[in-house]
């Protein structure tokens, strides 16, 4: 059981402030800076109504609680470590420092004067002219230099801050667009206001609401595993934490020396400097851990973790711990970066690496991330290809249970990890693709609602009809100039539009290719307006591949006869290029 030393009632004032003692996030603990547009926009939308009743005079409205934070206290409480409240306290900083700059951009000797004293009572101050500058609210090492350039390092006399740390992990990106944002907001709220004046006392106000009326409860504790107990079950009960915070926290809590603690916080240093946005960082995670242990949820992971790595941490004598583990994750995030980015240096791995980014195939990294730590990426080849043509055969045309591929996926990855030979899981993904038999009757009755599904199939039969022809390649995948067309189109007019619309808008055999931007009113004209269009197309998908059946031009009238024949077609040219499991057997 967590001791509590106490729970005490504190505003935002009485938490960062001159006459407070720092609040430090540690560097042993704690995540980076997280919160989104969203969760912004949600507190300043919390902030906004709350001051519009404070202001009313409303006796309801006199605080506006914003929830618990968890501390690490010292006896006589000089000095507090920030467990959990974070991202509501640099969040409120952001803000602050959002009404200083629109208090000093007013112009006025008065506005520079509060956004100074402003500055120094809850950001950050100097004692005197040489003293180090205490700053009020201390981020973790992952965003302290950042946090500081951006908003803490103010200068009184031009009323900016210095802005040379470059945005260099997702948490710094975060941390400019909420002061965007707020700046953009406050920008909004001002111009509705004749004069100066107006303009101050609005200022002022929403200040007054911050400082003295926003309410959390501070839950002190003596140790940092009290603190880490309360910490998890808070954040248990909802989504604040995730599950790669709580996996630092609980790494830092094993270390059993400052070496280690230093060697977890060096792998997340360059977890960090490697993603671009947190939500890879978190999938990267699972899957590290499914490449090596086979399938577990996501809302389950941190358990399943903590309960593998304690088995190991208090083994006495200890045989793997955790400077093991971190490097282990540590040479993992840089493979995975390279297969997410499609970044390898083979070109032809890296073109397979392209499709499954195209068909977010996100179920095959782990497998390539077990299989990249054995054997180079040339050697590979074979294993990616067939997982290629197992997704698309299985999930993309088939629509069968996606499930299932991915506990055998997963399977193989456990399997790779422990010592299996790629040869040979290569050859059970093989046994695992549908047959020819069976994918032509899936294309037969496909539809591909996911337009970058469409896109994909499409621009691999374009990549293929291309290369049977002889003719110049033309790039598909990504171009910004090529967009997938429906023949018959998604949105007829009511006397153009099909009985059963739904049954064949989206049917293969009636998407095609076009390059140059997207004409929506073209788009959803009758065939005959449209078909020079496509027998003068560059695309061969387009020109070649009989999309005149799809109108009877004696009636002029639709013929789904024709989506059916050219979706045949297309089904014979798809069963060469994402081919049996024959082909690597």
């Amino acid at each position: 059981m967590a001791i509590i030393k106490q729970a005490a009632r504190q505003t935002l004032g009485q938490l960062i402030g001159a006459n407070n003692p720092a609040v430090t996030v540690p560097d042993d603990s704690q995540r980076q800076y997280a919160w989104t547009k969203k969760e912004v926009d949600i507190y300043w939308s919390d902030i906004k109504k709350f001051k519009t009743a404070r202001d009313g005079g409303k006796d309801s409205a006199s605080e506006y609680f914003i929830g618990p934070i968890v501390t690490i206290t010292d006896k006589k409480v000089s000095t507090r470590s920030l467990l959990d409240g974070q991202q509501r306290l640099t969040t409120s900083t952001i803000l602050i420092a959002a009404i200083r700059d629109a208090l000093w951009n007013i112009g006025s000797v008065e506005g520079s004067s509060t956004a100074n004293n402003l500055h120094r009572d809850y950001i950050a101050r100097k004692a005197g002219r040489r003293d180090p500058m205490e700053y009020f609210l201390v981020l973790s090492l992952f965003d302290r230099d950042f946090f500081r350039d951006y908003i803490q390092d103010w200068n009184e006399s031009t009323g900016r801050c210095p802005g040379v740390e470059r945005a260099t992990r997702p948490s710094h990106k975060l941390i400019s667009e909420a002061y965007s944002n707020f700046t953009s907001k406050i920008s909004a709220e001002l111009s509705s206001y004749a004069d100066d004046e107006e303009r101050l006392d609005w200022l002022d106000g929403l200040r007054e609401c911050l400082i003295n009326g926003l309410v959390f409860v501070e839950i002190q504790t003596p140790t940092s595993s009290d603190a880490n107990e309360v910490f998890e079950t808070i954040n248990s009960r909802g989504k604040d934490l995730s599950t790669v915070d709580l996996v630092r926290n609980f790494l830092m809590e094993k270390s059993k020396s400052e070496t280690e603690k230093q060697r977890v916080n060096d792998a997340w240093r360059v977890i960090l400097d490697g993603f671009e946005k947190r939500e890879e960082i978190e999938r990267f995670l699972r899957h590290f851990w499914v490449s090596r242990h086979g399938d577990v949820k996501s809302h389950s992971l941190y358990s399943t973790i903590r309960q593998n790595l304690s088995h190991h941490f208090n083994r006495i004598p200890q045989s793997y711990g955790v400077g093991a583990f971190s490097a282990e994750l540590e040479a993992a995030s840089n493979r995975y970066i390279d297969l997410i980015n499609c970044n390898t240096g083979d070109a032809d791995f890296d073109a397979s690496l392209t499709e499954i980014k195209s068909l977010s195939a996100d179920a095959l990294y782990p497998l390539l991330l077990a299989a990249s730590e054995r054997r180079s990426y040339t050697d590979l080849q074979d294993l990616i290809d067939a997982s290629i043509s197992y997704y698309v055969r299985w999930t993309v045309v088939g629509r069968r249970e996606s499930t299932l591929l991915e506990e055998k996926v997963f399977g193989a990855a456990k399997e790779v990890s422990a010592g299996a030979q790629i040869d040979s899981i290569t050859s059970h993904i093989c046994d695992w693709i549908p047959d020819d038999e069976a994918f032509r009757a899936d294309f037969m009755e496909a539809s591909t609602p996911k337009s970058s599904q469409s896109r994909y199939l499409l621009g691999k039969i374009e990549a293929y009809l291309r290369n049977t022809a002889g003719v110049d390649e033309v790039v598909v995948a990504n171009s910004p100039i090529v967009h997938v067309e429906h023949i018959y189109p998604q949105k007829p007019g009511p006397e153009w539009r099909l009985d059963e619309h739904e049954a064949w808008v989206n049917r293969i055999g009636n998407l095609t290719l076009l390059n140059g931007r997207k004409n929506q009113s073209m788009s959803n004209l009758p065939y005959s307006q449209k078909s020079s269009i496509y027998d003068e197309s560059i695309l061969l998908v387009t020109a070649e591949t009989g999309t005149s059946r799809i109108w009877n031009s004696e009636t002029d009238w639709w013929r789904v006869e024709g989506i059916m024949e050219r979706q045949e077609d297309l089904a014979a040219l798809a069963l060469n290029i994402w081919p049996s499991g024959k082909r690597w057997n």
